[in-house]
């Protein structure tokens, strides 16, 4: 067993408030690895929330953003970050330390480090999105959306804020290696009928990506 793995059952399963508790007893302890977790989800979707407006805006115009904007998103995600690693217990702060240095080259990637292999736009994206199921963490979902965006970028120009939980289902139903991307495409019309009323009111773009 290696000492990520050592500490994976803990960050999933240890440092909980027990559920028996009384309420006001549960309020006065400090949250387990898992509440700061799932607080960790929230704020960083939150942010995203807030970058989007600004992402479309340079989309609107076909346009891509440039460094100062993924900066700008890469240092709010240090910010929540930092904030939820000092809410980790020490063991929790150990395996993240352990598995940045084994990732990373360092406790946390910088920014420079990650402009060597993505572009302005990969990196501001890459900002928002959670991972650590190496650990045994729940992330929040937007790397799915990330992996369909990269897998359909050269045929369509659709962005990662158009892309639809259908059209994640889609993707991973494929065979790995496989990727349908017209299969993918179709999936964004597919709604429940809770959203199609909603969806009617959305102005329709061309989303295939042609080329002169």
């Amino acid at each position: 067993m290696t000492a990520i793995s050592a500490v994976s059952s803990y960050l999933s399963w240890g440092a909980q408030t027990p559920t028996s508790a009384p309420a006001a007893e549960r309020a006065a302890q400090p949250r387990g690895d898992q509440q700061v977790r799932e607080s960790y989800n929230v704020k960083i979707s939150e942010a995203y929330q807030e970058f989007k407006t600004k992402f479309q805006e340079f989309h609107d115009r076909e346009q891509c953003f440039g460094e100062d904007l993924a900066r700008e998103a890469y240092e709010a995600r240090s910010k929540i970050k930092e904030e939820h690693q000092e809410q980790t217990s020490y063991l929790g702060r150990a395996a993240i330390w352990l598995r940045n240095m084994v990732t990373y080259g360092g406790g946390n990637a910088s920014y420079e480090g990650l402009s060597k292999t993505k572009n302005p736009e990969e990196i501001a994206y890459s900002a928002f999105k959670t991972g650590g199921g190496d650990l045994g963490l729940q992330n929040n979902g937007f790397g799915d959306k990330l992996d369909v965006w990269k897998a359909i970028k050269d045929v369509s120009t659709l962005y990662p804020e158009d892309i639809t939980d259908s059209m994640v289902a889609v993707y991973k139903a494929q065979e790995p290696g496989k990727v349908d991307t017209d299969a993918i495409l179709a999936a964004r019309d597919v709604t429940s009928a809770s959203n199609r009323f909603m969806d009617l009111l959305e102005p329709r773009k061309n989303t295939i990506n042609t080329h002169a």
